[in-house]
């Protein structure tokens, strides 16, 4: 009797690991999928957000210009008559797949500008990027995990800005428009320091 009772609960336990395991190893397949189709550039499209500087205040929640750029009204804390109005910009994001990387692109100028490669990971549905150092480069801390989510195949969201894949972006809103600053079809392109 001892004997079934001690192979029932080695099964049991069994059982119970390799469940455990498998969800762990489903887990991270869902993460590393993720990742997969996150490597691209990303257009910010959409943020939401709010300031409070000890005097002045703002929030916002619209849709960005082609700048990456929001018109946000600032209000006394003191005087509700007394405003100012200022620019909130937003950066593209580029996720390469051969560096397992992303950088920052400053789409506020048609320069394009690029930062260095930074690490990220994502776990738990959040998304950790590598903090920049005094001279631009990863530094190996990682800021605090933004919420992340894919919205559908070609738009995500990271806390509360709304990116959409370049080569839709660029297909919806640039092709058909004639500018001396129409991007490369498809790439952002970007000016990448190394």
């Amino acid at each position: 009797m001892i004997n079934k009772t001690c192979i029932t609960m080695r099964f049991k336990s069994l059982f119970i690991l390799s469940m455990a395991a498998g969800m762990l190893l489903l887990g991270s397949c869902t993460e590393s999928s993720s990742n997969n189709k996150l490597y691209d550039d990303w257009w910010p499209i959409h943020a939401s957000g709010s300031m409070d500087d000890g005097y002045f205040t703002a929030s916002w929640n619209g849709d960005l210009d082609s700048f990456g750029a929001i018109g946000v009204i600032f209000t006394s804390k003191t005087d509700p008559n007394l405003t100012y109005n200022q620019f909130v910009y937003y950066k593209a994001l580029s996720f390469s797949q051969e560096r397992k990387a992303f950088c920052y692109i400053d789409i506020s100028t048609r320069d394009y500008k690029a930062s260095k490669y930074l690490d990220f990971y994502i776990k738990s549905k959040k998304i950790y990027f590598e903090k920049l150092n005094d001279v631009g480069r990863g530094n190996g801390e990682y800021e605090e995990g933004q919420d992340f989510k894919f919205l559908d195949n070609d738009h995500i969201q990271i806390g509360t800005v709304q990116y959409e894949r370049y080569s839709v972006y660029y297909e919806n809103r640039v092709r058909n428009r004639t500018s001396e600053y129409a991007p490369v079809e498809g790439r952002i392109p970007v000016m990448i320091y190394e």
